[in-house]
């Protein structure tokens, strides 16, 4: 049986990859240098790599702004080279362009709020991998499956989580490597990716006041003797905003965005660290709840349409729920002096989302793929 990886990131793969390789003749298909690279320092060699060079699309009113130059054709190349039995992907549109002459199995890569995980591709793949009954549920009815469709749903749990279940990280080790302070709590600031709004906004309101909210922010945590780390999303246009930048030096915040670029950081050491998540509709809160730590949203401005079809209704979040500046620095305190408040909104919450959160989602996600490999007659 040959599986095919279709890579983007690694951040969810890789827990596939390490898990298939050596059951599989399994395949990387990349198309951007960076994640070849991040590969080639791993030592894997089962790589076809074409690249697909990408550039901004200033005209775009929406939507990811960065676009290939060439739609499909990296991805014909790499397709055509590889010819796998089998495409695992974490994003519903990254095969758009690849022939339909495999089985294909969607595992998905994040669950936000917001509109991101219930389209009509969804209906191209053989096998979707979930993460709990909510989904499943949501799936059966936004997309109206058939019964007879219902066997492609398999729900397995979340294996972003399971890091946190199993003890992987040691928190002394990532405070030290970040040079934070270790005797503080830490706060941790990471919003989504936009609402096709090209993401050139750093907050999801205060649109008109942006930098004087951040900076206000800044001097507020920092009084407060406090760590505090931005983790923007890799697509936001404010990566390399010298202005942000200057700010976060200026009162010592950590801010660990990198430029524009298809490679995704793996979350989670950031995660196990936070005391305080500030966020607002990102995919990052689900596996933040898992570690049962105090959450603070921000309210999205009503102009953006943020509720529209979204993933999850507004009454999932579990935590204070922002619209101001000074809303938001007076949840902090809160979270600091209580952070029991909203834990039994985010225990709630884990058990709708999740499927037992026990750390072992990925050994029954890469079961339902070896059972449908078997059904298939690929084994």
């Amino acid at each position: 049986m040959k599986i095919g990886f279709w890579a983007y990131s690694l951040m969810m793969l890789e827990r596939y990859w390490d898990m298939l390789h050596e059951k599989a003749d399994c395949w990387w298909g990349v198309t951007h240098p960076r994640i070849y690279n991040l590969l080639m320092e791993k030592n894997i060699s089962n790589v076809v790599y074409h690249h697909d060079e990408l550039i901004v699309d200033h005209n775009k009113a929406y939507g990811n702004k960065c676009v290939s130059s060439n739609p499909g054709h990296s991805e014909r190349i790499v397709a055509e080279r590889i010819k796998p039995d089998i495409w695992i992907s974490d994003t519903l549109n990254k095969l758009h362009y690849v022939p339909k002459d495999a089985f294909w199995v969607q595992v998905f890569h994040s669950l936000p709020i917001k509109k991101h995980f219930f389209y009509p591709s969804v209906l191209d793949y053989d096998l979707l991998l979930l993460p709990g009954e909510y989904h499943k549920h949501e799936i059966i009815k936004r997309l109206n499956f058939k019964e007879r469709d219902e066997e492609r749903l398999k729900v397995v749990g979340w294996p972003r989580t399971d890091d946190f279940l199993n003890g992987k990280f040691d928190r002394q080790e990532i405070m030290n490597t970040l040079e934070l302070d270790q005797n503080v709590k830490t706060i941790l600031y990471a919003p989504t990716w936009g609402w096709g709004y090209g993401n050139e906004t750093l907050f999801a309101r205060w649109f008109d006041r942006e930098v004087k909210a951040f900076e206000q922010i800044c001097h507020k945590i920092r009084k407060m003797d406090l760590n505090f780390i931005v983790k923007l999303h890799p697509l936001s246009f404010h990566a390399n905003n010298q202005t942000l930048i200057n700010i976060s030096k200026k009162y010592k915040v950590l801010w660990l965005t990198k430029e524009i670029s298809w490679f995704v950081d793996d979350p989670n050491p950031f995660l196990w660290i936070t005391d305080i998540l500030i966020s607002d509709l990102s995919g990052i809160i689900a596996e933040f709840m898992v570690l049962d730590r105090p959450i603070i949203y921000i309210d999205p401005d009503e102009k953006l349409d943020a509720w529209d079809s979204s993933d999850m209704p507004k009454n999932f979040r579990a935590g204070h729920i922002v619209k101001s500046p000074e809303e938001l620095l007076d949840a902090i305190d809160d979270s600091i002096k209580f952070p029991e408040r909203f834990k039994k909104e985010r225990n709630n919450m884990v058990s709708k989302l999740f499927h037992s959160p026990d750390g072992m989602a990925i050994d029954r996600a890469v079961q339902e793929i070896l059972n449908f490999a078997r059904r298939k007659g690929l084994n």
